[in-house]
């Protein structure tokens, strides 16, 4: 069983959140235009590659998370390293990442000093390859020069928002680890039940589990993993996302798009 794995900051109360990054300068005065596919890279990735520091919103948060959501680069995973801790004993794995110091000034509702946060490092995690017209993209394809992933985003907005796609893998390529990343496309995170199972066993908090069924879930308010029985309750909590979009969806007058 697979799931997208994230923050849950939009549908959790009270947890830290970060504002911004403070260190090292505007990466993207640093992008570069690929001549092949006119596509922009913003060297996010060489930017990022040390510690940094980042600041909170002032307003948000009175405890810390086990994953904190990040306002300035939402594809960022940052877990605390009692994360890391539990994964390694649990044998999920041990990951690249590198530490992100988290700055004053806090919240004044946040009271105790953070814990150590640590990045994901997703170009390093690379596990598995996407079926892209299996997963609902119309037009995919990588660039031959730089590697990018592209598609139709219009057609493939209005196609996934008449109809859930699942999340679909090439099973052959799925390297076998608990927590990894798609080859395209990048800053994507995605993991198995054993590390739903972890979160519930340890606690952790503010993860976000969507499983593979319902694709990237826009609105699914994460899978409840705070009790034990979570797997008998996806199934209802699954039933009711599907109702709730198709509902939504006779409400929208958009042309139907073929996925040719």
């Amino acid at each position: 069983m697979f799931f997208n794995l994230s923050h849950n900051s939009f549908y959790t109360r009270g947890f830290a959140y970060i504002a911004k990054i403070k260190t090292g300068g505007d990466y993207r005065s640093r992008s570069w235009c690929c001549h092949v596919c006119n596509q922009w890279h913003d060297d996010l990735e060489n930017y990022f590659d040390k510690e940094i520091a980042v600041q909170l919103e002032k307003s948000k948060g009175n405890k810390w998370p086990d994953i904190i959501g990040n306002g300035h680069e939402s594809s960022f995973r940052i877990v605390s390293q009692r994360v890391l801790e539990v994964w390694e004993m649990e044998g999920i794995g041990t990951f690249p990442c590198f530490p992100m110091h988290v700055s004053p000034p806090f919240p004044k509702t946040l009271t105790t000093e953070p814990p150590m946060y640590f990045r994901l490092d997703y170009k390093k995690m690379v596990g598995v390859e996407l079926d892209f017209e299996a997963s609902g993209y119309v037009d995919a394809k990588i660039c031959e020069n730089c590697g990018k992933f592209s598609c139709n985003i219009e057609k493939t907005g209005n196609l996934q928002h008449l109809k859930i796609f699942p999340t679909v893998l090439k099973p052959e390529t799925w390297s076998g680890q608990h927590v990894f990343c798609p080859k395209q496309p990048e800053r994507m995170t995605f993991c198995t039940d054993k590390v739903v199972d972890c979160a519930n066993k340890y606690g952790l908090t503010n993860f976000d589990f969507t499983p593979f069924e319902i694709g990237d879930g826009i609105g699914f308010k994460g899978v409840d993993y705070s009790t034990k029985n979570w797997r008998q309750k996806l199934p209802e909590q699954i039933r009711k996302f599907e109702e709730e979009f198709y509902r939504f969806t006779r409400t929208e007058q958009l042309p139907v798009v073929e996925n040719t």
